[in-house]
């Protein structure tokens, strides 16, 4: 992959890390970072033989939220202009909510503003338990639009409007309580625990994993539903008669694990 100035991408073997490449000013977001955040899962989200993406921060944060210096910006500009900048925004995290691999944010330090959106739109997000998280855009008389959408698939509006209209910090246990984290890491462990979380979803078979993730982000947005019969009907019955399918069911009836590896089909569905 080509050389990026706010972003760095690893590969290894089924896994890619895009970590954020701003450690000086802990990894605020700017619109050269968000546009090739953008290029970046779109050229990873074509490699099939990458199955888990993990999104982290180099330095001292995760990230924290948008550049103020990006944002003093928009005075000097045309009201169009910062619309435009906002929507690549919004446009990054339904890109990210949308990615066909199972995506996993780690993070450490602070989760300020904007970077909560990154938090919200993967699978999941596992953080080291002295992290600070907040909302704290009310504090300079704008709110947290873009990422709202996404916080609102795993936070209440309750817990939302006691984070947001404050702008206060919160800390990850609590992160962890109203469902923005999934899982909480010791301090200096949040390698080890995302490994493990990997290693949990590698028994799952890799083309389930893809049409799974696939169903649901139809079903989250409508389309489908009860009424959605034959299609799920359907999936059912191509995946049972897929190369994975058979040797899930032929490894539970012969009492041993299934090898997906060698199957060598991460197909498309």
């Amino acid at each position: 992959m080509e050389n990026r100035k706010c972003i760095k991408i690893e590969v290894d073997g089924h896994r890619a890390n895009l970590i954020l490449n701003r450690p000086e000013v802990h990894n605020a977001l700017n619109p050269e970072m968000i546009e090739e955040m953008h290029g970046a899962l779109t050229e990873l989200a074509l490699q099939d033989d990458i199955l888990f993406l993990v999104i982290s921060g180099e330095g001292k944060s995760f990230c924290a939220g948008a550049d103020i210096s990006w944002f003093a910006s928009a005075v000097d500009k045309a009201k169009s202009d910062n619309w435009e900048e906002y929507l690549r925004m919004a446009e990054l995290l339904k890109q990210l909510y949308q990615f066909p691999k199972i995506t996993i944010a780690a993070v450490h330090r602070n989760v300020l503003g904007g970077a909560n959106g990154l938090v919200a739109a993967c699978d999941f997000a596992v953080s080291e338990r002295s992290t600070a998280f907040a909302f704290g855009e009310i504090k300079l008389g704008i709110i947290p639009a873009t990422i709202t959408p996404f916080i609102a698939k795993r936070v209440s509006i309750q817990n939302m409007k006691k984070l947001m209209f404050s702008g206060d910090r919160f800390w990850a246990p609590e992160a962890h309580l109203i469902g923005l984290v999934d899982f909480l890491a010791d301090d200096g462990k949040l390698e080890q625990v995302v490994k493990e979380l990997i290693s949990g979803l590698k028994s799952s078979s890799p083309n389930a994993l893809k049409a799974c993730k696939k169903l649901l982000l139809k079903v989250d947005s409508n389309e489908y539903g009860i009424d959605s019969s034959e299609h799920t009907a359907a999936i059912l019955a191509d995946l049972i008669q897929s190369d994975e399918g058979q040797e899930g069911l032929r490894a539970f009836l012969e009492k041993r694990k299934p090898d997906w590896q060698n199957l060598n089909v991460i197909e498309n569905s």
